[in-house]
């Protein structure tokens, strides 16, 4: 199943640093400021009837720059599976998630600062120079368990994945370790029906 998608600037993206008039560097900023696309593929298949299935999946997100000069690196991720239906109730999943971050990109201009707080341009025109400790290649083993359709909660599941880090690699930027995802989904009619 095909699907695309447009990702909106959100959140403020021109944030000083304190008492400076310096931007802060945008990965500490709360928005991004630009504009994306998203395309994705997902595929699902049961091998076991009402049983086992397996699923994959694929996107690319590509961002466009913003208003700063600078460029978010495009995103690929790839995801396969299986879920496993051990009771009516009770949903055991295993995945690999790998995930690959393009180097963000900037243009600008480049300046110094002397000592005497004026700055000299050494470079006035920096065209799409990449940022050397952004991007990331991640492969993550991903256990699961869901539960779901309870007396107490029909149509809701609540599922908990650990990630594990299998493969890692950051540029020299903070690397991801252990995590945990929680969630609920809740399924409701939107129009008529019984």
């Amino acid at each position: 199943m095909p699907g695309i998608g447009l990702v909106l600037p959100t959140g403020k993206f021109h944030s000083k640093e304190n008492g400076t008039s310096s931007t802060q560097e945008p990965g500490l900023q709360l928005g991004r400021g630009n504009v994306g696309l998203i395309g994705s593929l997902y595929q699902v298949y049961e091998l076991i009837p009402h049983v086992l299935n397996q699923f994959a999946s694929f996107s690319y997100r590509h961002t466009f720059r913003n208003g700063n000069g600078y460029q978010f690196g495009d995103q690929y991720l790839l995801s396969a599976g299986l879920n496993f239906q051990a009771l009516d109730w009770l949903v055991l999943t295993g995945q690999l998630n790998w995930r690959y971050l393009v180097h963000d990109n900037f243009s600008g201009s480049l300046k110094q600062l002397l000592p005497t707080g004026a700055a000299v341009v050494l470079d006035p025109a920096i065209k799409d120079r990449r940022v050397p400790t952004t991007g990331s290649t991640t492969l993550m083993f991903s256990p699961g368990v869901t539960v779901q359709n309870l007396p107490f909660l029909p149509q809701t599941a609540v599922y908990f994945n650990a990630q594990i880090p299998v493969v890692r690699d950051f540029n020299n930027n903070l690397a991801q370790g252990l995590s945990f995802v929680v969630g609920l989904t809740r399924n409701f009619q939107l129009f008529g029906g019984s």
